[in-house]
C-alpha cells in the first residue's frame, strides 16, 4: 500500500511539472499522437507568424528539428493560418497546400500528414502535427483524438506560460525589494562615510598631506554612491509587459495589509501587452479606486483581481463577495473620474452586481 501511495504522488508530481513546463507538456502531446513509426511535430510561432518546429518525435534524419514555416506554407503554415485541423492524404500529390517542404517530408518518408491547431481562447498557439509512414487515410476517430490531445496540450501550454509569468512578477518583485533594502543600508552608510570624510577633512587644516588622503577617500565614497545608484536602478526596472502586473500585486497586497481580507491577483494571459507609462498609471489609478471603494462599502471576504488580453483590449477586474450593489447605487466621485480618465483613453468600465453575490468592477482599456 505504501508503495503504492508513492507511485501515486510520483504521477501526481510529473502531472505537476507537465503542466508548469511548456516543453514537457507538448513532449506528453507528442508520445500520446504518435506510436514508434510515426513522426510527430509541434510548431510555434514567432510575433512574424513564422512557425518552427520545436519539438518533434519519431524522426530519423533530424531534417525537421527547428525547420521554419513561413505563414501559410506547407500543411503545418496552413493550419496555423486558418485555426482547424487538415489532413492529406497523399502528401505529395495534394493540389491543396504549398510543396516548400517536400524534399523533408520525402527525407522522413512521410506519406500523408495531419496537422490541427493548439487553440486557446480563440488564439491559436501553435500546431500539433503527424506524419505516417504508410499510406492510408485519416479517419473521424484519428482526427478527433489528435484534436482532443490539441486541446490538453493548449491548455497545458497556457498554464505553464501564466507560471511563468508569475514566476518573473515574483523575481522583479524580489529585486525591487532588495533594491529598496539596499538604498535604506548601504545608501544611507555611504552617505554618513562621505559626510564624516568631508567634516574630517574641514578640520585638518594643518595637515595638508592628511587632508588629501581624507578628500581622495571622500571621493572614492562618491563613486561608490553613484555605482550602487546605478545599481539600484537596475534592480528596479522591470520589462514594461511585467511593470503593470509588478504594480497589481503591490496593490493587491496593500490592500491585504490595510484590511486583513485576502486580495489575490489573477493574470489570465501568458502575453501581457507593453503599456505606455501615462494609460498605465490611469489604468492602476482606477483599480486602486476601485479596490478603496471595496474596502469602504463592499463589506467583503475576500477580492480578485484579473487581468485579461484579448486583442485589442486589456481587461482588468476587481471582483469581492460582499453586498453586491443596492438599488440606488450610485457611483462615488472617485469612481467617476477614473471612468472619465480611462474614457479619454478610448477605454471604458463597468459595475455590475454579481448573480452569485459581490460586485464587479470591469475597465477596458485598448492597447
Amino acid at each position: 500500500m505504501r508503495v503504492h501511495s508513492l507511485l501515486e504522488l510520483e504521477e501526481q508530481y510529473a502531472n505537476l511539472l507537465a503542466a508548469l513546463d511548456r516543453g514537457e507538456a507538448l513532449r506528453r502531446a507528442l508520445a500520446l499522437l504518435a506510436d514508434g513509426s510515426e513522426v510527430a511535430w509541434t510548431a510555434r510561432p514567432d510575433a512574424d507568424g513564422v512557425l518552427t518546429l520545436d519539438q518533434v518525435t519519431g524522426d530519423r534524419t533530424g531534417v525537421l528539428r527547428a525547420l521554419r514555416v513561413p505563414p501559410s506554407t506547407g500543411l503545418t503554415g496552413k493550419v496555423f493560418r486558418a485555426g482547424r485541423a487538415e489532413w492529406v492524404d497523399d502528401y505529395f500529390g495534394s493540389q491543396e497546400i504549398t510543396h516548400d517542404f517536400d524534399r523533408h517530408i520525402a527525407t522522413e518518408n512521410v506519406r500523408r500528414v495531419l496537422a490541427v491547431p493548439l487553440l486557446r481562447d480563440g488564439e491559436t498557439l501553435g500546431v500539433l502535427a503527424i506524419g505516417p509512414r504508410e499510406d492510408g487515410t485519416f479517419g473521424d476517430r484519428e482526427i478527433e483524438h489528435a484534436s482532443a490531445i490539441a486541446a490538453q496540450a493548449a491548455l497545458a501550454i497556457s498554464l505553464a506560460e501564466r507560471a511563468r509569468l508569475s514566476r518573473e512578477i515574483a523575481v522583479h518583485e524580489e529585486r525591487r525589494r532588495m533594491a529598496a533594502d539596499l538604498h535604506d543600508s548601504v545608501g544611507a552608510l555611504l552617505f554618513a562615510i562621505g559626510s564624516g570624510m568631508a567634516d574630517l577633512a574641514e578640520s585638518t587644516q594643518a595637515d595638508p598631506e592628511l587632508r588629501a588622503r581624507l578628500e581622495g577617500l571622500r571621493r572614492q565614497a562618491v563613486d561608490a554612491t553613484t555605482a550602487l545608484r546605478e545599481s539600484l536602478r537596475t534592480l528596479r526596472s522591470s520589462p514594461a509587459a511585467l511593470a503593470l502586473g509588478v504594480a497589481l500585486r503591490a496593490d493587491c497586497e496593500a490592500f491585504a495589509d490595510r484590511t486583513g481580507l485576502p486580495a489575490e491577483l489573477v493574470i489570465l494571459d501568458e502575453d501581457p501587452p507593453e503599456l505606455a507609462p501615462s494609460r498605465s498609471d490611469t489604468l492602476l489609478t482606477a483599480v486602486r479606486e476601485a479596490l478603496l471603494n471595496v474596502e469602504k462599502h463592499a463589506h467583503a471576504s475576500a477580492v480578485t483581481v484579473s487581468v485579461q488580453h484579448s486583442n485589442p483590449w486589456l481587461t482588468v477586474a476587481v471582483h469581492d463577495d460582499g453586498v453586491g450593489l443596492g438599488p440606488d447605487y450610485t457611483p462615488g466621485l472617485g469612481l467617476t473620474s477614473s471612468a472619465e480618465a480611462l474614457g479619454r483613453l478610448g477605454g471604458s468600465v463597468r459595475v455590475v452586481s454579481d448573480p452569485d453575490g459581490g460586485t464587479i468592477w470591469r475597465a477596458r482599456l485598448p492597447c
